[in-house]
């Protein structure tokens, strides 16, 4: 009998710390995306083809839109689909984009447990294209630099 309640004492205790482990892990980033395509801030010779987003637990992507540095939305064909829940996003691009000096992905999603986070990673293109955070600063005349994750940067809401 006291083996029997010394182990579930222990199971119970295991499963409280796999629990807190796990909110520790969502607030510590686990729904930011592990991979994207453009990488944050990247700087490619030829236009990308698809925009593709890897993460580390299955979520339903809410929202992905594309900008231009002027915030000129460009449609690229994303729906909402209630449905699909993935750990992993690809969506082809348009054959040609506008003009820009770089190009904003938005982007947001919700895991199982309803915990929502937005975020964005930037990218240019082309002859001359320079890295978006380098124009983004020489516009602001500023010479510090933010340091962000090489997935973008990331705003995380909790409904508790």
């Amino acid at each position: 009998m006291r083996k029997l309640l010394v182990i579930v004492l222990i199971s119970i205790g295991g499963s409280l710390l796999a629990m807190a482990n796990l909110y520790a892990q969502h607030r510590h980033g686990v729904l930011s995306p592990s991979v994207t395509f453009p990488q944050n801030d990247a700087v490619l010779r030829d236009p990308p083809r698809m925009i593709t987003m890897s993460f580390r637990v299955d979520v339903k992507l809410l929202k992905l839109a594309l900008y231009t540095d002027e915030g000129e939305w460009i449609n690229i064909g994303f729906v909402y689909d209630h449905g699909n829940t993935n750990h992993s996003f690809v969506l082809p691009l348009p054959a040609r984009l506008p003009p820009a000096k770089y190009y904003v992905a938005e982007w947001s999603v919700v895991d199982k447990g309803e915990r929502f986070l937005r975020g964005e990673f930037l990218f240019s293109f082309g002859p001359g294209a320079i890295p978006p955070s380098e124009t983004i600063e020489a516009s602001y005349g500023s010479t510090e630099s933010e340091d962000l994750p090489e997935t973008g940067a990331y705003a995380e809401s909790v409904n508790d």
